[in-house]
């Protein structure tokens, strides 16, 4: 598994509109081979975000960058290989 991690700082007066993008082009992203899912992180401050994406292979990883390039808001991205994966399942 593979993730995605595009990092955002912002101030207040943006904040809205970058998450409102993000919820955008993740939905989209969801869409694509590959894609197992995300999320989007916000500090208490509302100025910055994380957006998360997991991927099944690093193929279809590289091959969503035109769609978050497409994104009206641009962050700094980081690409992982997942160590570790624990979750609970939702009740």
């Amino acid at each position: 598994m593979f993730a995605r991690v595009e990092t955002f700082e912002g101030d207040q007066s943006t904040f809205d509109s970058m998450v409102e993008s993000q919820q955008h082009t993740i939905g989209l992203a969801r869409q694509l081979p590959g894609n197992m899912g995300g999320f989007l992180l916000v500090n208490g401050d509302r100025t910055k975000a994380m957006s998360v994406t997991y991927w099944e292979n690093e193929e279809d990883r590289t091959a969503a960058e035109s769609e978050f390039g497409a994104a009206p808001h641009k962050g700094t991205v980081e690409l992982f290989s997942v160590a570790m994966q624990q979750a609970r399942q939702a009740v």
